[in-house]
């Protein structure tokens, strides 16, 4: 499945129980927030085989739930155990930090091809859909997005067989097998996603407003992709979509570029055990986390007014601007603070007055993050 890059208001369609909703994505979170120190700072202690962060995590006073930061030792892997004693799900979400901007310009799609084609089989467990029939068959689920920078994978289970669900989903980050019997149906799960997308009014804006960014500027890809972009266009160019993938998989996906975290009724001990246990042998590439210095948006793409026909009845105004990338600054977040204020719905707001007039029903602000550097 692939996301918008809006993350206040993304499509999203799974909903996951209120519960859990928060831990699905706590990896992709982690990877937004402050640098964790280095293993060599005295913040982390080194406790066998992970480094243990010693630093108390903050936490609501209403929260009753155990936290542990823990960096596994053989590659890095930074871990978030969460031990909730009441839950009745257990559940874990993997981030990558890459995502459709960095496709090959000839590829484009890979990356979320590379998500659907991990839920096919790996080397410890081949059966092709083993793992979502392990879910499935313990009152549990699983689902995975790609977005512009990020790929999540997450999962949630009936707590008693967290153990089961997670040998299996370590697997994908070790040795998935990219089986060619899965390629074609999955090319056209993927070109049917992009289909169904294409009659929604919000991916039509959204791929457009890619569009109309700078060319040269891999934020303009086309991140869905379809059977032109993976299949078509690779064999009229001699490409191997299956070595493609590999050499995708072998190049991004690093422990070093990966958040993890774990939710269960186990003890943190336990907890730990297990994430040590099962990721340990996920490797570590020691890579940079891809960086995109230069903005979409160059003087070219902007003062430009575009009037769109919505599949729909509606009526949308959307203005986009660019911003500072807000990663240094997220601390104070200036644009979520600007967002509020614009976005605000109260007496004396800009949507009260809109309303007032008869000219919206809503307004909605956020900020929307691209990329590393935009």
């Amino acid at each position: 499945m692939l996301n918008r890059r809006n993350p206040g208001a993304e499509h999203q369609p799974f909903v996951p129980s209120h519960i859990h909703r928060r831990e699905f994505q706590m990896a992709s979170e982690m990877i937004t927030t402050k640098e964790i120190p280095s293993s060599s700072t005295s913040d982390w202690e080194l406790v066998g085989s992970y480094w243990l962060y010693k630093k108390p995590l903050e936490k609501s006073d209403n929260d009753d739930r155990d936290y542990r930061l823990i960096k596994l030792a053989s590659n890095e892997l930074q871990v978030l155990l969460v031990h909730d004693k009441s839950t009745d799900k257990a559940s874990a979400a993997l981030d990558v930090h890459v995502g459709h901007i960095s496709d090959p310009p000839t590829l484009q799609g890979l990356a979320h091809f590379c998500e659907h084609l991990l839920f096919m089989g790996t080397e410890k467990y081949p059966k092709e859909n083993d793992y979502n029939q392990y879910l499935s068959e313990h009152s549990g689920f699983s689902n995975a997005f790609t977005s512009v920078e990020d790929t999540n994978y997450y999962f949630e289970v009936a707590h008693s067989h967290l153990e089961g669900a997670l040998d299996r989903f370590a697997q994908f980050f070790i040795s998935p097998l990219f089986s060619d019997s899965c390629t074609e149906r999955e090319l056209k799960a993927v070109d049917s996603e992009h289909k169904k997308n294409k009659q929604q009014d919000s991916w039509r804006i959204f791929q457009l407003e890619k569009s109309l960014c700078n060319p040269s500027h891999p934020y303009c890809n086309f991140g869905t992709g379809n059977l032109e972009t993976l299949y078509e266009n690779p064999k009229a160019n001699g490409q191997d979509i299956r070595q493609e993938l590999l050499k995708f998989h072998d190049t991004y996906y690093s422990a070093n570029i990966m958040k993890l975290c774990i939710l269960g009724r186990e003890s943190l001990d336990q907890l730990t055990e297990w994430a040590v246990e099962k990721f340990k042998d996920v490797r570590n590439k020691n890579i940079e986390p891809p960086s995109f210095p230069d903005n979409p948006l160059t003087k070219k793409e902007l003062m430009k007014q575009i009037f769109i026909k919505p599949v729909k009845d509606v009526r949308i105004l959307e203005m986009t601007f660019p911003f500072p990338d807000q990663r240094p600054l997220y601390a104070v977040q200036p644009g979520r603070y600007l967002s509020h204020l614009i976005g605000h719905e109260g007496h004396g707001s800009i949507l009260s007055l809109l309303k007032k007039n008869g000219w919206a029903n809503y307004l909605q602000v956020a900020t929307s993050h691209g990329g590393i550097g935009f």
